[in-house]
């Protein structure tokens, strides 16, 4: 009955969305068109979508070659009976400069457990493309760009490695919002750099936080002269983010417990005052942004479904927006922090049979509770 339901849904949205809709799952229990992503990929064409099961079992990694294709899975903590989430080995989408593109492309409510990488063959033959969305995936590894991009959203993600960009590239028209950045002292450099020919890319209501529970001073969240970026509402926990950032406007941010390195020591962790930074205004500098879960970021718990609602205190209704600072709850549309753990698309919460034990000929009663995460 599950499987039947699972077929139902998949078929009904693939006639509203007038495109071909291929299923993917590697669990044995859940029935799908294809065993791994790769499979379904090769086949399909511009403007199908694939939708990729939960599973117990790690995908393996695909690759996009021109081609505009959307891949959705199930969230980064999907809120459902049986939570199983998508998890890839690793991405990567390709322009090799023939007919097609990935230009347009999406990826949403998959987890990636090895790097995801745009447009790269080794050979240096590659073109660039853009108009990509990376919606309420999770990047436990780097995302990297090796060509010139323009017009790109990252939205609802969680991102524990680092994202990288090439110095000597273009990048225009990015949206970097409602965003949870999670450093981890042990392992990482930085979390975001290479940004130094930006145009228009802003950092818009992001969490930033590390597992440094001290000053902050060698938490180093961007790296690789990074300028000409727009920084608002953002917090910025136990977390550097000025000394590697030139040129670039902050609005409506609040820093705490990020004293800069000696180097800076006069600024007290204030990454507007340095660098030929512009303080556009509404910045706060360390004070406690007084999340519901502050002690338990403070101390160095990288966990996504921390309670990052803000109900006083300096960061409380103090955006440029009017709304909190930091990670975003709004009661409608699809900017809520407690949606981004699923993807978008309504999902079965819960099935039970009511009537386990059936005689011949006789109807067999299920209850189904379905959600939506807008």
């Amino acid at each position: 009955m599950k499987k039947l339901i699972c077929l139902f849904i998949a078929l009904c949205l693939s006639l509203a969305a007038f495109a071909t809709v291929r299923t993917v799952s590697s669990n044995p229990s859940t029935l799908g068109q294809h065993s791994n992503i790769q499979a379904a990929v090769d086949i399909s064409n511009d403007g199908d979508t694939i939708y990729v099961y939960g599973s117990p079992n790690t995908y393996p990694s695909f690759t996009i070659v021109d081609k505009r294709l959307t891949i959705i899975g199930p969230g980064w903590a999907p809120d459902k009976n049986i939570p199983l989430q998508a998890i890839v080995s690793g991405c990567i989408l390709r322009n090799t400069g023939g007919a097609g593109s990935p230009a347009g492309s999406e990826l949403q409510g998959i987890v990636f457990v090895n790097p995801v990488t745009l447009s790269q063959n080794g050979g240096g033959s590659d073109s660039g493309f853009g108009n990509l969305r990376l919606i309420r995936c999770q990047f436990n590894s780097s995302v990297s760009f090796h060509f010139s991009a323009s017009d790109v959203l990252f939205e609802g993600c969680v991102f524990y490695n680092s994202l990288i960009f090439e110095t000597s590239m273009t990048y225009q028209n990015f949206l970097i919002q409602n965003n949870m950045f999670f450093f981890s002292v042990c392992c990482l450099t930085n979390m975001v750099s290479g940004l130094t020919n930006a145009f228009n890319v802003r950092f818009d209501h992001n969490l930033f936080y590390s597992s440094n529970n001290g000053t902050g001073a060698n938490v180093m969240i961007f790296s690789g002269n990074c300028r000409f970026l727009d920084f608002s509402n953002n917090i910025f926990n136990q977390a550097n983010v000025g000394e590697n950032v030139s040129l670039s406007t902050f609005n409506n941010n609040i820093t705490n417990n990020a004293t800069l390195n000696s180097a800076f020591a006069t600024s007290n962790g204030t990454p507007w005052a340095v660098n030929s930074n512009v303080n556009g205004g509404g910045n706060i500098t360390n004070q406690n942004p007084q999340m519901a879960d502050q002690s338990p970021a403070n101390a160095g718990n990288g966990t996504p479904t921390l309670n990052f609602t803000i109900a006083a205190g300096p960061a409380n209704t103090s955006g440029s927006d009017g709304k909190d600072m930091g990670l975003l709850f709004d009661s409608v549309g699809s900017l809520n922090w407690t949606n981004s753990r699923n993807s978008r698309l309504p999902r079965i919460y819960s099935m039970n049979i009511t009537t386990p034990t059936v005689a011949a000929g006789s109807s067999l009663s299920v209850t189904v509770e379905a959600r939506k995460s807008n």
